[in-house]
């Protein structure tokens, strides 16, 4: 599933926008020239105000890509196509001022299913709008028939200049994506570097979202390298990395913070689940097996944790990881100090 960026979030703010815009325009309309006598139209309206104070809601308080955030915007598309439908049929069909509403609807569309929604959502408008003309007794002769073809071609049009600029927008934005994640991406774990690490923690504390913060360390890493190689070294660095990313899944993100350290960025909206990820991390390196020169080994780390933001800033969170981390160590290492319970003794081996 494609997940939805900051632009797409932007975009769905201006969509709301507007549509308060046509909401006081549909509201001016029916007081203006319908004089308050059209009970459908007032029935559409408070629908719209409902709908609309609902989405607000869904665009303002929920996390982009959160599910109702997502429901909402898909919902929103099937809204406004009714409510497009309705409103053409209430104010005369053919001729409709509110019928140019279409073409952002078909927009709309493309942003989430791009040049095959695009031309998806102007057959569903020509027909929808060829049903309402049809129920309202339109001839389709002469200039009638001219007048709704170049109305459906427009329709069509749109459809598709719509969804070539959008997929033509996705694509250079998949292009920029995969070189912004490959120099954001260490090469040998294959997680996220440094460089992400200070800018993910940067964003974090923008968005002041609760999250636990944690530095690691391989225990006597240098030993290891010492005795088996530098090969031997980073397969032990690649296992662990891919062992990391299978356990966290979409609990957080870990880094490559160093040459044997690993930051983690967890969600902290619920500790108890992020420290029972971690403690998992733990258990499974823990059990990895190494073979090199016939030998069999194995390596433990050492864990700092700090919460944000209840312990202070970013950057001060970051000092209390390293603290604490070094505290692991200084007790023994193969062990967690926690953010409340200060120190987790690792079981011995």
């Amino acid at each position: 599933m494609n997940l939805l960026t900051k632009n797409d979030h932007i975009i769905e703010i201006i969509l709301s926008l507007f549509r308060w815009v046509f909401l006081l325009i549909a509201g001016s309309y029916y007081y203006l020239y319908l004089d308050g006598n059209s009970f459908g139209f007032l029935i559409l309206f408070i629908f719209g105000l409902v709908y609309m104070g609902i989405s607000e809601l869904a665009l303002r308080k929920t996390g982009i890509n959160s599910k109702a955030y997502l429901i909402m915007t898909k919902v929103s598309v099937v809204f406004d196509y009714a409510a497009f439908l309705w409103l053409v049929s209430l104010t005369g069909g053919s001729g409709s001022p509110f019928f140019p509403i279409a073409y952002l609807l078909i927009l709309h569309v493309a942003v989430y299913w791009k040049f095959s929604g695009g031309i998806i959502a102007s057959f569903l408008l020509g027909a929808g709008y060829t049903v309402i003309l049809n129920l309202k007794g339109y001839s389709f002769e002469d200039e009638q028939l001219i007048a709704y073809l170049f109305d459906c071609m427009f329709l069509f049009f749109m459809g598709v200049l719509g969804g070539i600029i959008v997929s033509r927008e996705r694509t250079m934005r998949s292009k920029n994506t995969k070189l912004e994640d490959i120099a954001r991406q260490d090469f040998l774990t294959d997680l996220y570097n440094h460089r992400a690490f200070q800018e993910d923690l940067h964003i974090c504390s923008e968005d002041n979202h609760s999250l636990m913060l944690v530095l690691s360390d391989i225990d006597y890493f240098k030993s290891v390298n010492d005795r088996f190689g530098h090969l031997v070294g980073d397969d032990v660095l690649k296992q662990i990395g891919t062992v990391v990313k299978e356990e966290l899944k979409d609990d957080g993100r870990a880094y490559r913070y160093g040459g044997e350290e690993i930051a983690f960025i967890m969600d902290a909206t619920n500790s108890e689940e992020a420290k029972a990820c971690l403690l998992r991390i733990q258990s499974v390196i823990r059990k990895l097996r190494f073979t090199a020169h016939a030998e069999h080994f194995s390596v433990t780390m050492s864990y700092g944790t700090a919460i944000f933001p209840p312990e202070g800033s970013i950057d001060e969170c970051l000092r209390i990881a390293d603290e604490r981390l070094y505290e692991a160590k200084r007790l023994g290492r193969n062990r967690i100090c926690w953010f409340d319970e200060q120190v987790e003794e690792g079981h011995a081996r």
